[in-house]
């Protein structure tokens, strides 16, 4: 049997001006998904824990999975691009996620590439990380029609990497960085919507490009920052960061209201991801007293260190 994990990414600076030729920081985690592959005589698929909501129809014997329809199809690409790449294989695949799906930490693109470089250990194949981030890619493709390359990239090659979507290309820093906290908040959209609301905002206020340049600026400074290892620094450049992406319109009061009760405990905070919700990444001064804030408030959290390696056997 072949065990692999996709860890999910965090965005630490940078989103939202990444699509527009800027530079953003991201780095891998250690939550994201499972994937486990084991000889069959068929081809099936099972997931763990994956939530979703369920309605049946006695009469038809039938169930519908509910809201997981983007889901399986990342599976179903995935499992047919492999299969192109690698020839048939019929075996039992079990997926399990240990963060919910949709919440901005790049867990579709740890779905895709998970069961990608599952499927090719199984087939007896050792995918080279830069050619994974390259198929996943292709899965996020065909599956939503437009993605940006960030996320399938950073969960292949793993580490704090610095990328650039337009035209792609990534720099993998060679840093240390200490756990951080991530809570995770209601989701208000989905990224697709967020970013085109994003693109709209700024063709009808040229005075917003302003706001894309700033983002430009601070990531250059926090990659000097992280290099340094400065961590007031990169605090003050994520309330930064995040006050820039309020500008943008996607960070929300229930952001900034955590924010403000954790202040006195964390060196910095911001939203991760395309924003209204999804998750919120806090830097730790004392980590006790950020976990009571956030049980406090009813946040869903998570301890996640940083990982230095992508997708792999495990």
């Amino acid at each position: 049997m072949v065990k692999v994990f996709a860890p999910g990414v965090i965005k630490l600076f940078g989103e939202h001006a990444v699509v527009y030729g800027k530079p953003a920081l991201a780095a891998t985690i250690d939550r994201g998904i499972y994937v486990e592959c084991e000889k069959e005589d068929k081809l099936i698929v099972e997931t763990v824990g994956v939530p979703s909501s369920l309605r049946y129809f006695p009469a038809e014997k039938r169930a519908e999975a509910l809201g997981s329809e983007r889901f399986f199809a990342y599976i179903d690409t995935a499992l047919r691009v492999a299969e192109e790449q690698w020839g048939s294989v019929r075996a039992r695949f079990t997926i399990k996620s240990d963060l919910p799906p949709g919440i901005g930490a790049a867990t579709s693109a740890a779905v895709s590439v998970g069961i990608l470089k599952a499927y090719s250990l199984c087939a007896g194949v050792d995918v080279d990380a830069y050619s994974l981030a390259k198929l996943g890619h292709r899965v996020e493709l065909e599956v939503q029609g437009i993605a940006s390359p960030m996320d399938t990239a950073a969960t292949s090659i793993g580490g704090v990497l610095k990328i650039w979507a337009n035209p792609f290309r990534l720099e993998k820093l060679n840093v240390r960085l200490p756990p951080f906290y991530i809570a995770v908040l209601p989701r208000i959209g989905t990224t697709r919507e967020i970013v085109a609301e994003v693109k709209a905002f700024l063709g009808r206020r040229r005075s917003a490009a302003n706001i894309i340049e700033a983002i430009g600026g601070l990531v250059e400074e926090a990659h000097a920052c992280l290099l340094a290892g400065d961590l007031e620094c990169l605090g003050e450049l994520m309330y930064m960061n995040n006050w820039l992406l309020g500008a943008l319109g996607v960070v929300d009061g229930r952001v900034v209201t955590l924010l403000e009760m954790a202040r006195p405990f964390i060196y910095g905070g911001k939203v991760s991801g395309a924003g209204r919700g999804g998750v919120v990444l806090l830097l730790p001064r004392e980590g006790a007293m950020v976990e009571r804030v956030l049980s406090s408030l009813g946040h869903v959290y998570h301890r996640v260190s940083i990982t230095e390696t992508g997708a792999a056997a495990v």
